[in-house]
């Protein structure tokens, strides 16, 4: 779970301007965008879906966002001061309905990430929570860590989020999972075999770029299965909710 790889944790990026002349706000110029069906530019991404059965991991939704790109129109980015402060990206709610076997969840930590060459988000691009697992030591708790990468025009976020991933894909193990386009509403998602797990959500105006970071739940009947299969897809298809888009 712990071996360091692919996309970044912690640290939020702004995207370079020049691109993209991006306009308009999220819900503007595109406010009934088409359907998106599988990326046809991919190979080898497998269909998703939330899980059913026992133990019962629930969305919940929790409202969506609204941003407006920079006033400059070669500027790709959302600025930050717009961004959701990251203890509010899933929310203790959320995290509790996908992990219902926790009796508590907490969060531990917030940061702030970097903003351009010498700056900081304007709010917490990362925070991780705690949870209180049965059968877990209290001293090496289960954690996730949600970060805020980056909030940009649609097709400047898709084409570097589709970069990383496919640089993962490359070097893909059995087990790792990466999604079509669409799975769980997302624009686009993956879990690696660290636990290092991202989402790219987006209303065909404007797209967010999520990574999640797990650690532990080794307390958990087959663990692997219950975070990969049941825990992401839940959250994966709580963020998308963020920016909700209908896929063919």
């Amino acid at each position: 779970m712990r071996r360091a790889r692919g996309i970044a944790a912690t640290a939020a990026i702004a995207l370079g301007a020049g691109l993209l002349a991006g306009c308009g706000s999220s819900g503007g110029g595109n406010a009934t965008p088409p359907p998106w069906s599988a990326d046809p530019g991919q190979q080898g991404l497998i269909a998703g879906s939330t899980p059913t059965g026992s133990p019962q991991r629930k969305t919940t939704g929790d409202g969506t966002w609204s941003f407006t790109l920079a006033k400059d129109t070669g500027n790709p980015n959302v600025p930050t001061d717009q961004w959701p402060d990251a203890a509010e990206v899933l929310t203790q709610a959320q995290l509790k309905a996908a992990v219902p076997e926790a009796s508590a969840v907490e969060k531990q930590s917030c940061v702030k990430g970097t903003s351009g060459p010498s700056g900081n988000t304007a709010k917490n691009a990362s925070c991780t929570w705690k949870f209180s697992l049965p059968g877990e030591s209290a001293g090496y708790p289960s954690t996730i860590t949600v970060s805020l990468v980056a909030v940009a025009a649609d097709q400047r976020v898709t084409t570097d989020w589709q970069n990383t991933r496919n640089s993962n894909f490359s070097g893909r193990k059995a087990d790792e999972r990466f999604f079509e386009q669409g799975a769980f509403g997302a624009k686009g998602s993956y879990y690696l075999d660290n636990g290092n797990a991202s989402v790219l959500v987006s209303d065909g105006n404007i797209a967010a770029w999520i990574n999640l970071r797990f650690v532990g739940f080794t307390s958990l009947t087959d663990w692997r299965t219950a975070v990969s299969n049941g825990i992401f897809p839940t959250l994966a298809a709580d963020l998308a909710d963020r920016l909700p888009r209908k896929y063919a």
